[in-house]
């Protein structure tokens, strides 16, 4: 590799598990992360090899300090390089390159992980549960790229560290955190669509930051990220963001072995426009009265750029959150502690087509409602752990033991308006949505009766990696008491317990310097949610938590002189005590339970990342998936937002002699299932351009460069979601 190619660009890194994204990484930033690093007791460092790749130290899998080759299960790192190539703004769209995910879903809180739905237990923030709310009772507002060191996926559950509710996988975001050396960077970023349907440019968005760290003193270090979006338009006129984001943390050298870091994050962010109850479209099978009638498809998006919501339609979330990371290292052991407390208010308004004022197949009029949500959630977490190693006579071990602890209490309240004083009164033209009337939202609406859902939960865990020669055994053992409670002003209260043991096991042989083969088991527990058994739940029904058993068999390894970094995962998932909501007429839904396995996914996942020249290198990921239910009405059928097939490819190329790079990059997945409706598949493209200099760095990235419009999800019965429309995203750094 040529020193004048190190010096002006950023090699391209991945991690062969399944890098959801390619990008190019710098060797020094690398260096000086691994530098800063004190908590690596475990790392493995081989001569001639850089920490990158299958070779970097990840903990979100095992909480141990294990390179990700030694890691027996499916595992994609994305660093911050990786997620500023490809002009990622939050996590939903860093997971379009990680093909194991579909995130076309409505709420922020709704992810698929190898067909399994998750909620916002599977988000986290530094290894701990994300309360950060979207819009009132969503769930987890997908969290924001200006603070975010690397982002994690681990497919599969795993109860055993985790406890509760993590389903088919996690996502975890890592902070930014205090370094050694001092720094300053100021950003400007845009996004401005460029779509004949959004008007080109005239929906912008516009975001400037900063990211300072360094020593305070000899003993202290600093790092404060900050991101302002003043009024970011969104790609339907009427709707916008205006965001303010704060992150702040210390770092403690208390002697050598000892490190605390406090940290503190604010949140405010207000909207105008709808949320997931009003942002979608009209289709042409909508219109023309043909869906459910004489086809299974939505047809096409006919105003990607219409908002079917009214003028007055907002909301306001502002989230705080503490955190505390203690560190300590002993000679063979480090023991690690971190506690956050997080908090969010919200609240939102909106004037929405619904389902109980008429249908409005065919209809050229929709008939909307009003409806006002308001809710106060708390987060208290706490996770400590001791990891160390030892030897019993010819056997290696590395053992961690630990307990994380959870406390999440949910105010929430939501009232509608009433269809006699709604109907005729807030209507909206499907064609000529600037033809509509509207009235103001009742006052009454606001008179909230908050449900106060409280979740304790406490997860006691035990791992112990034994090695004998190029063997090595993983053998875990979890216990998790789970305690769920519901009251109401009016309605009284419910609460549930639940206790389980769980277990996980795996094996890693080292077949060779460069490559290792795995297989693993690992367990999913997941008690109904309080609130779900408390509106649907029938009465006398002994509702039993969803179980879930994941295997994993695979090998990851380096060939060719490093030149092909790659990983194939065969998993399979089986589910039992599925639960269902039922429509038994009325307008009534009751929750329905059936005992015994009755879910599975079976499926590959092939991640290869190629470095065909010191310039030019190509990542591809491929995922197939089939996950069905095995009984019901449903049994074969592919779950909803699960294609079989799924594709994603980054090329880069890097000019050698001019700080120059491109890249090219395809998303593509295979028909789907949305309920009851087909939708189709898509591949889309994304184009980037980097100039980067010693003190400036500029990118121009086009994303869904040939602009295809989509339907991605259903909000309600009566709209879709469209995608993004083409994107022009430019983003300016400087260091001082």
């Amino acid at each position: 590799m040529s020193s004048q190619f190190l010096k002006h660009t950023k090699p391209l890194t991945t991690l062969a598990v399944g890098s959801a994204l390619i990008s190019a990484l710098s060797p020094v930033a690398i260096a000086e992360e691994v530098q800063s690093d004190t908590t690596n007791i475990d790392a493995i460092t081989v001569v001639g090899k850089s920490e990158e790749g299958i070779n970097a130290v990840d903990k979100t899998a095992t909480k141990m300090d294990l390179s990700l080759k030694d890691t027996g299960r499916s595992v994609v790192q994305v660093t911050k390089e990786q997620i500023e190539d490809t002009g990622a703004r939050d996590v939903k769209d860093i997971a379009e390159y990680a093909t194991s995910i579909n995130t076309s879903s409505t709420a922020d809180r709704r992810v698929i992980i190898r067909g399994i739905e998750t909620n916002i237990d599977s988000f986290m923030v530094n290894g701990l549960r994300s309360m950060q709310g979207g819009e009132a009772g969503t769930g987890s507002r997908s969290p924001s790229t200006y603070n975010v060191e690397s982002v994690t996926i681990l497919n599969g559950p795993d109860a055993i560290l985790y406890g509760s509710g993590v389903g088919g996988g996690l996502i975890n975001v890592t902070t930014k955190k205090p370094k050694e050396e001092s720094e300053t960077t100021l950003g400007l970023n845009t996004r401005s669509y460029v779509s004949d349907d959004t008007g080109n440019f005239k929906r912008n968005q516009v975001s400037v930051n900063i990211d300072s760290t360094g020593p305070l003193s000899e003993n202290v270090l600093y790092r404060v990220n900050a991101e302002l979006t003043p009024d970011g338009e969104e790609f339907q006129d009427g709707r916008s963001t205006d965001e303010q984001a704060i992150d702040v943390s210390l770092t403690f050298k208390v002697g050598e072995n000892t490190r605390i870091t406090p940290r503190f994050e604010y949140i405010n962010r207000e909207t105008t426009g709808g949320s997931s109850y009003s942002d979608g479209v009209i289709t042409s099978n909508i219109v023309n009265g043909t869906l459910g009638n004489t086809t299974d498809s939505f047809g096409s998006i006919i105003d990607r750029s219409a908002y079917y919501g009214s003028p007055l339609d907002k909301g306001v979330n502002k989230s705080t959150t503490f955190e505390l990371n203690a560190e300590h290292k002993l000679q063979n052991w480090t023991l690690n502690a971190t506690a956050a407390a997080v908090k969010t208010e919200s609240s939102a308004q909106d004037l929405y087509a619904s389902t109980s004022l008429g249908s409005p197949i065919g209809a050229t009029t929709l008939e909307r409602k009003w409806v006002y949500s308001q809710g106060e959630d708390e987060y208290l977490l706490l996770d400590t752990n001791a990891q160390g190693k030892f030897d019993t006579g010819a056997l290696k071990h590395h053992l961690i033991t630990g307990v994380n602890v959870r406390n999440k209490k949910v105010k929430f309240a939501r009232n509608f308006q009433d269809n006699d004083d709604a109907l005729g009164a807030n209507t909206i033209n499907v064609l000529d949505p600037s033809d509509q009337t509207y009235t103001l939202m009742p006052d009454s609406l606001k008179d909230v009766d908050y449900k106060t859902t409280t979740d304790d939960e406490i997860n006691l865990y035990l791992k112990d990696r034994i090695s004998l020669g190029d063997f090595t055994l993983a053998l875990g053992v979890g216990y998790t008491h789970y305690k769920g409670e519901e009251k109401s002003a009016s309605d009284g209260s419910f609460d549930q317990t639940e206790s389980n043991f769980i277990y996980d096991a795996g094996i890693v042989y080292k077949v060779t310097d460069d490559m290792n083969v795995f297989a693993s088991y690992s367990q999913g527990f997941e008690p109904i949610d309080t609130s779900t058994l408390v509106e649907y739940g029938q009465d006398g029904v002994d509702y039993k938590p969803e179980e879930s058993d994941n295997y994993e068999l695979g090998f990851k390894g380096d060939f060719f002189d490093e030149r092909l970094s790659t990983s194939v995962t065969l998993f399979y998932i089986n589910t039992k005590n599925a639960t269902d909501k039922i429509d038994v007429g009325g307008d009534k839904d009751v929750l329905v339970q059936r005992s015994g396995e009755n879910f599975k996914s079976t499926g590959i996942e092939i991640n290869a990342l190629l470095r065909v020249t010191d310039q030019i290198t190509s990542q591809i990921n491929y995922s197939y998936t089939d996950a069905s239910d095995t009984d019901g009405d449903d049994e074969g059928v592919q779950a909803d937002y699960t294609p079989y097939n799924s594709l994603s490819i980054w090329n880069s190329y890097a000019m050698q002699s001019e700080p120059v790079r491109f890249a090219l990059g395809m998303r593509a997945e295979s028909d789907s299932n949305d309920g009851d409706y087909n939708v189709p598949g898509y591949a889309e493209f994304d184009f980037g351009t980097y100039y980067e200099l010693d003190q400036w760095d500029i990118s121009l990235v086009v994303r869904n460069m040939f602009d295809k419009s989509r339907v991605a999800s259903t909000p309600n019965g009566i709209l879709v979601e469209g995608n993004d429309p083409r994107s022009i995203n430019l983003n300016f750094k400087y260091r001082l």
